[in-house]
């Protein structure tokens, strides 16, 4: 799979033989995006691409993913090219006629595909209709539902996450919720009990979980682990700060400080507990952590 950057939208030159486009911002790439593109995929005549953006079009609370998430999955998918769009200030101030007129027919695509509400251009104008009236072959998919028959949305699986119902957030995701990010120093409180931490600082802005204590995997340098979250606010520290994420990665020995880290969230085990004494935190820390381990057996 190829991977194009575009950071200049109105001098793209592109020559691919024959290709299809799949169009979406794709924020998660959850199951109704994976068998949009899958789709695609099996019924494009030649290759098939997606075309999708660095930064969604219009303000957004939270993402369910970053670029490089969102390539590993189209890569998994069997995708030919991923062409990625700087959505800069300039982009977002496109029109829906100059979208289709200066972007997309520079790729000279012989079909598209996308979701019913697909919208772009500036203030999201444009829509399905406005493709059809440009291109030829133009093909909308139906929405995938959910077992309770609603329409899998991006949106859905944010407000799942945010009530800490991350068990249901990764069936319509299809995997486990992800963060990315590095490990920085944090206030080191945890080695003082014998559960040193590893705090993460997110690479773009993700949608966090419901504050509380989370079984998890962490990946670092290619390894697995399993771990125990806690995704909370300092009690010490006035309110409405942003929440801090920190990681108990068990079996792992070494210096984590400034390794990448993905940690995938699996199921909520309880709220953010103040205890009154060290002893009943390190009790609940052991009983949690037995948790963990049991539920990966």
């Amino acid at each position: 799979m190829k991977v194009y950057r575009i950071d200049d939208y109105l001098n793209i030159n592109i020559d691919i033989k024959n290709l299809s486009l799949v169009l979406g911002y794709f924020d998660g790439v959850h199951v109704g995006h994976v068998q949009l593109i899958s789709f695609a995929k099996y019924n494009a005549p030649g290759p098939l691409g997606v075309l999708t953006f660095d930064k969604p079009l219009k303000s957004i609370e939270g993402n369910l993913s970053m670029v490089e998430d969102r390539i590993d999955i189209f890569k998994r998918i069997g995708v030919d090219y991923v062409f990625i769009i700087n959505c800069d200030d300039n982009f977002k101030e496109l029109s829906y006629i100059d979208f289709c007129e200066k972007v997309l027919k520079r790729f000279n695509p012989i079909r598209l595909y996308c979701g019913p509400d697909f919208k772009f251009g500036y203030e999201a104008k444009g829509n399905v209709n406005d493709l059809k009236a440009r291109f030829n072959n133009v093909e909308v998919i139906n929405f995938v539902n959910d077992y309770n028959h609603h329409k899998i949305s991006s949106s859905d699986i944010k407000n799942l996450i945010k009530e800490g119902e991350v068990e249901e957030a990764s069936k319509l995701l299809g995997r486990p919720y992800s963060i990315t990010g590095t490990i920085f120093h944090g206030n080191s409180i945890g080695n003082t009990i014998g559960f040193p931490t590893a705090n993460l600082k997110p690479f773009v802005g993700y949608v966090m979980p419901k504050i509380g204590v989370y079984i998890t995997r962490s990946v670092i340098d290619g390894v697995r682990y399993t771990s125990i979250t806690n995704v909370g606010n300092n009690p010490t520290i006035a309110d409405k700060l942003p929440v801090t994420i920190e990681t108990y990665v068990l079996d792992f020995n070494g210096d984590l400080y400034g390794k990448e880290m993905k940690l995938y969230f699996y199921k909520r085990l309880r709220d953010e507990i103040k205890f009154d004494s060290k002893d009943a935190l390190i009790e609940e820390l052991n009983k949690n952590t037995l948790e963990a381990i049991e539920f990966f057996r």
